[in-house]
This record gives C-alpha cells, sequence and structure tokens, in this order.
C-alpha cells in the first residue's frame, strides 16, 4: 500500500469525526463563559451535525465533478481558518458561526478521501479502508478523553487550537503527495450548471428541516419544520428526476438496494453508538460527580477496542465476507447496550469502562463492514456522492441519538433514565442484527 498517500488522507478525515467529539466534554465549561444553559450550549453539537450532514454529500457531488485533491485541500484550508478564528469571537454566535465553517471544511475531506482511495487502491481496498477506519475511530473515541485534558488546561478554547498543528501537517502532506486532478473538460459556467445547484438548495432544506424536526423533539416540537421538509423534499424529487445532470440519481439509487439497506443500517448504528458515546459522559460527570478528565479515561476503552477489532475486520472481511463481520458487530452492540443496566452511580470507574469495552469491540466492526460494503456497492463514478450520503446517515443517527438523550435526561440524568436508554438501544442493536441476518444476499462482499 502506498503508506504516505493513505496517511496524509486519514491525517484529513480524522478532523470530523475528532472535532464532532471533543465538545461533548467543553460543553459545561462552555455554558459558563457564555452564561448559558446547558440545552444553549448544546447547539454546538446540533449545528455541528446539521452543516455536516448537508456538508458531506455536497464535498461528494463537488469532488467528483471539480477534483478530489481540490476539494479536500479546501477543506483543510477552512477547518485552519475556523481554529484560527474560534479563540476570539466576542460571541455564543459568533462561536457558532465558526463551528458550521469548521463543519463545512471537515465534511470535504472523507468524500474526497474515500474517492481518491477507490481510484488509487485497486487492491487490498479493505485494509485500505481499515486504516481510514482506524484514524476515524481513535480520533473519535479519544475526543472526549483529548478535550478533557485540553478544557482542564487551558479551558474550552483549547480543543479549538488543537487542530492547528493537524491541519498544517496535512496540508503540506495533501500539496506534496495527492495526486493530481484530471484536468476540466467543461467551462466553468458549464462546470456549475453540473454541480445543480437548484437540486442541491432542495436537498439541503429537506435535510435542515427535517433535521431541524428531530432534534425539537426534546424540547418544544417544531411542528412547521415536518411539513416543510415534506414539501422540500417532493420539489426536489420533482426537480432531480426531470435533470439532465441531476444532483442525485434518484432512480439508480432507488435500483440499489444494496447500498440503501448500508445508509439504512449505519444510521441505527450511530443511534446506538452515540446514545451510548454522549449519554454516557454526561451521566458520568452529573450523576457520578466525575470530572472531565476522569470522564474522558472511562470513555477511553470504546476507542481502544474499536482500535484492536478494525485491522482483525479488515482480514475477516479479505476472507469470510462482510455479512459475518457485521453480524458479529451487531451482537456486540446489542451485548453492550444491554451491559448498560448494570450500571448505577456506584459502579466502579474500573467497571463502567470494562462494560464500555463491549461497545468499543463492536465499534471497528461495524464501521469497517459497512464502509467495506458502501465502497463495493457504489457506482464507481459517484463514489464521492455515495461517501457524502454515507456521512449524512451518520449525522441522522447521532442527531436521532441527541433526541433520545434529551428526551430521557431532560428533566434528571439518574441510573433509571440510563437503564431506559440502554433497552432502546438493545432493541435497535437487535433490529440491526436482524437486518444482517435476513439481508444475505446483500452482502456478498468477498474481496475488495
Amino acid at each position: 500500500m502506498r503508506l504516505g498517500l493513505l496517511a496524509t488522507i486519514a491525517s484529513g478525515t480524522l478532523l470530523n469525526p475528532l472535532n464532532s467529539s471533543m465538545i461533548a466534554v467543553a460543553l459545561v465549561d462552555l455554558a459558563r463563559h457564555f452564561q448559558l444553559g446547558f440545552a444553549t450550549a448544546s447547539w454546538l453539537i446540533s449545528a455541528y451535525y446539521l452543516a455536516s450532514a448537508v456538508g458531506q454529500p455536497v464535498s461528494g457531488r463537488l469532488a467528483d465533478l471539480y477534483g478530489r485533491r481540490c476539494v479536500f485541500l479546501a477543506g483543510l484550508a477552512l477547518v485552519g481558518a475556523a481554529s484560527v478564528a474560534a479563540p476570539f469571537v466576542p460571541s455564543f454566535a459568533a462561536l457558532l458561526a465558526v463551528r458550521v465553517v469548521q463543519a463545512a471544511g471537515s465534511s470535504a475531506l472523507y468524500p474526497a478521501g474515500i474517492g481518491i482511495v477507490r481510484t488509487s487502491f485497486r487492491e487490498r481496498q479493505a485494509r485500505a479502508l481499515a486504516v481510514l477506519s482506524v484514524f476515524s475511530s481513535v480520533s473519535a473515541g479519544l475526543g472526549p478523553t483529548l478535550g478533557g485534558y485540553l478544557v482542564g488546561w487551558q479551558g474550552w478554547r483549547a480543543i479549538f487550537a488543537v487542530n492547528l498543528p493537524l491541519v498544517a501537517v496535512a496540508l503540506v502532506a495533501a500539496a506534496a503527495v495527492l495526486p493530481a486532478d484530471p484536468p476540466r473538460r467543461r467551462s466553468s459556467a458549464a462546470a456549475l450548471r453540473r454541480v445543480d445547484p437548484l437540486g442541491g438548495g432542495l436537498f439541503a432544506l429537506t435535510l435542515v428541516a427535517l433535521l431541524w424536526f428531530l432534534l425539537s423533539l426534546d424540547r418544544g416540537v417544531a411542528w412547521w419544520a415536518l411539513p416543510l421538509a415534506l414539501a422540500a423534499a417532493a420539489a426536489f424529487a420533482a426537480v432531480e428526476l426531470h435533470s439532465t445532470d441531476p444532483f442525485l440519481e434518484l432512480r439508480a439509487l432507488a435500483a440499489n438496494r444494496p447500498l440503501l439497506v448500508v445508509y439504512g443500517q449505519f444510521a441505527l448504528v450511530n443511534v446506538v453508538f452515540y446514545s451510548i458515546f454522549f449519554g454516557l459522559p454526561t451521566f458520568l460527570q452529573e450523576a457520578k460527580g466525575l470530572d472531565a478528565e476522569q470522564t474522558g479515561l472511562v470513555m477511553l476503552s470504546v476507542a481502544g477496542l474499536g482500535v484492536v477489532t478494525t485491522p482483525l475486520a479488515a482480514r475477516a472481511i479479505e476472507r469470510v465476507g462482510v455479512r459475518l463481520v457485521l453480524a458479529v458487530g451487531a451482537a456486540f452492540m446489542t451485548a453492550g447496550s444491554l451491559a448498560l443496566l448494570a450500571i448505577h452511580a456506584n459502579t466502579s470507574d474500573g467497571a463502567i469502562a470494562g462494560l464500555l469495552a463491549i461497545v468499543g469491540v463492536s465499534t471497528g466492526l461495524n464501521n469497517l463492514g459497512l464502509q467495506a460494503a458502501m465502497v463495493a456497492a457504489a457506482p464507481h463514478e459517484q463514489v464521492g456522492t455515495a461517501s457524502g450520503l454515507f456521512q449524512t446517515s451518520r449525522y441522522l443517527g447521532t442527531i436521532l441519538s441527541a433526541s433520545l438523550l434529551g428526551l430521557a435526561f431532560g428533566q434528571r440524568i439518574d441510573a433509571h433514565r440510563l437503564h431506559v436508554i440502554a433497552v432502546v438501544l438493545a432493541a435497535l442493536s437487535g433490529a440491526i442484527l436482524l437486518l444482517v441476518v435476513r439481508g444475505a444476499r446483500l452482502w456478498v462482499v468477498r474481496q475488495l
């Protein structure tokens, strides 16, 4: 494998999960600094998810049309600019805007990077994807731990400043090793028409309205957002079905059942994972009384086991196919969800870390297995767009998890409400396992 190229792509793609997870342990400090309630401060998470959910497929489309190297470098530059500005913002509203820019930049890196991998690695793609998955899993898993230490050391500003050396290294490496984009054969105006700005705008409006509705479920429900989402979706479908060069090939997507199943399963996996990933730190700090650093250490077991299982999953996919890997991952996720029932306010930190390790095992198996299935099912010329939609599925799952946590923890955070969440997550995990078992013919991915 071309390790330099792969390491460069990985160093960029880790920025999105890192910045989506570090914020989890910084919200208390941010709320105090700006004199806000926790619910208001949590919009820093929700806004990041909204911008990422829209930005991933849009960036993927741009990468497919304009060139993956160009989009990758532009994404890094946006993340760097946002990270420089964040520590100096005068208000929470300004920080929220900077956070959206940061999400837009980091959203460009995964779809552009996956497109480069698909083109550059004809053999052993599962192992190449495993490297990216390890970096993403480590950065997401280490986010609360790293964020806890940074907040304890220099406050919330440090979680933005830490991006600067990462972006600088990634920019230098990307400029040196990423393959050049093919020359454009169309004028700028023709290329802009291929982006389909009307279709892209309606797609963005549909997602934002739908996700806004889902985010409001744990507070005053924004009922207006649901009909707006349905109307925008209908308009989007009408425009795309009559477009000669649509933003999304809806007919082809509807006919690609394996890809649709991957998207649905990935959304459910992330409902379970992020409910645990964000719910447990909140429980540990509010019900158990741990500080940010202690909470980060307990959550470290999720990342540690994910790192171990990812390369094992890559080898298993090459030998026996993706279906068995996904079945084992779903089984561990079900067991990990049920393990939450054993956690109480007086449970030792070590015992909680051990129980969370079960979820960590499932992380590497599910993430890599579904990523490999997506790459195999996606049309070659649209892998950037398909990868972007894959990440949109992730953020749909994370936003649903935020709604679940808000409904469960809205009035009080205690072990009883944690156990209610555990039962819901176990049911979802069982549904994922059933989907894998019954979808045998969809997971015929023996060699990547």
